[in-house]
């Protein structure tokens, strides 16, 4: 996808403004397990990710210098169209580390255009997550973002830039310490695979799928941007967005010394933590079933997620487990329709997995839909978050009031 083409679609967003608020200042006191999704836009290697713009997943294609332990090429998903950068220091230092230079400039001017719905001069933080083991390298990527940022409108309003290597739990990779952060942040997030050490990585970890019909995931990159609010203890009642509450954690037995019947309990108990019955419920109590299916309509207050992602669907078992416990909990969901695996969309994106996560469960869903995001990849641990609609909430607070 050309750059003006990116253009054209980010024209075409109706993102609702952001109230007026008091001139922000940096503040530690925020609620540490609550955190408020605004807007998000990713590239992927199928294509622009954003409200409302959900591309056909692609194919991966031979890699022609990426092989497998076995020599054979292997099977890649790159993000194409991205513009070359001249930034001959990096390759010196670290070879990857230009790639997620490219990837991150490619970003930026979109993460910014999400910023008009602040009002004006409200200040912002980024935080990037941008896996590099050089630290010139990264302190060069760094300062090509912020001069990516001082040369617009938006300069006087940057506090800080910080960067982290590691992507996963938002509410940890977005949390502030004793110095504080500024209650807006724009989350860009990179990362790619299609190097000699991510192979070696993936291979090492037993995640690397070699061919099209093996199981394993392919190796991938992305970079994604989010818009996200630090809540404040008090803050509540608002009528757009998505609240993430910190995400539910299970820890079990290696998955593939169990049977089917035990990682479906374990998978399922996980989903009844993180959408609860009583609080999926909460719509109900009318006077018929037509009338309260007509209430959860409304507000987007229904008994299942209208959007469910999951990282990684082509490792062994995964498929049969996760949707085997989906089908028990939700009878309702078409996971043809309602349902995306992140590795089949556009491969393994490395540390950019959680937040390309975010910004697919959103990007298709109307205000008052709410979405869950699974993180299955790991051999002894399952994460899941939900993306609960701020419009749903209010509205459900206001017909009980």
């Amino acid at each position: 996808m050309s750059r003006a083409s990116i253009f054209d679609l980010l024209h075409q967003r109706q993102q609702p403004t952001e109230p007026a608020q008091e001139p922000s200042s940096a503040r530690s006191d925020y609620d540490a397990a609550r955190l408020r999704l605004l807007d998000g836009v990713a590239l992927t290697a199928s294509g622009f990710v954003g409200a409302g713009a959900m591309p056909e997943a692609q194919s991966p294609a031979l890699s022609p210098s990426l092989h497998g332990p076995d020599g054979f090429r292997l099977l890649v998903h790159r993000v194409a169209d991205v513009m070359p950068v001249q930034e001959p220091r990096l390759g010196r230092f670290e070879a990857k580390a230009l790639r997620l230079h490219e990837l991150v400039q490619a970003i930026v001017i979109e993460a910014l255009m999400m910023l008009e719905a602040l009002p004006e001069e409200t200040a912002f933080d980024v935080v990037l997550t941008a896996p590099m083991r050089s630290p010139e390298a990264a302190a060069i990527v760094v300062e090509h973002l912020r001069t990516a940022i001082v040369e617009t409108q938006y300069a006087s309003a940057l506090g800080e830039i910080h960067r982290t290597s590691q992507g996963g739990d938002p509410h940890t990779v977005l949390g502030v310490g004793d110095s504080g952060g500024m209650p807006y942040v724009l989350w860009i997030s990179a990362d790619s695979l299609l190097n000699d050490e991510g192979v070696a990585s993936m291979q090492h970890r037993r995640l690397l799928g070699r061919s099209s019909n093996s199981a394993g995931l392919y190796v991938g990159e992305a970079v994604v941007a989010l818009l996200v609010q630090r809540l404040l203890p008090e803050d509540h009642g608002f009528d757009t967005g998505w609240q993430i509450e910190k995400g539910m954690t299970r820890d079990h037995p290696v998955r593939a010394t169990q049977r089917d019947h035990a990682k479906r309990q374990s998978l399922l108990e996980l989903l009844s933590d993180a959408w609860p019955l009583a609080a999926t419920t909460s719509a109900a109590g009318f006077d018929d079933a037509e009338t309260s299916d007509a209430a959860a309509d409304e507000v987007g207050a229904s008994t299942w997620p209208a959007r469910v992602v999951i990282d990684a669907m082509g490792l062994s078992g995964r498929a049969v487990e996760i949707g085997s416990a989906l089908i028990e909990r939700w009878p309702e969901i078409d996971m043809i329709d309602d349902g995306i695996g992140i590795d089949q969309f556009c491969g393994w994106p490395g540390e950019a997995v959680t937040a390309l996560a975010l910004a697919l469960a959103i990007a298709p869903l109307s205000p008052v839909e709410s979405a869950l995001v699974l993180s299955v990849e790991g051999e002894t641990r399952s994460t899941a978050w939900c993306l609960q609609s701020c419009a749903a909430s209010a509205a459900q607070e206001g017909d009980h009031s």
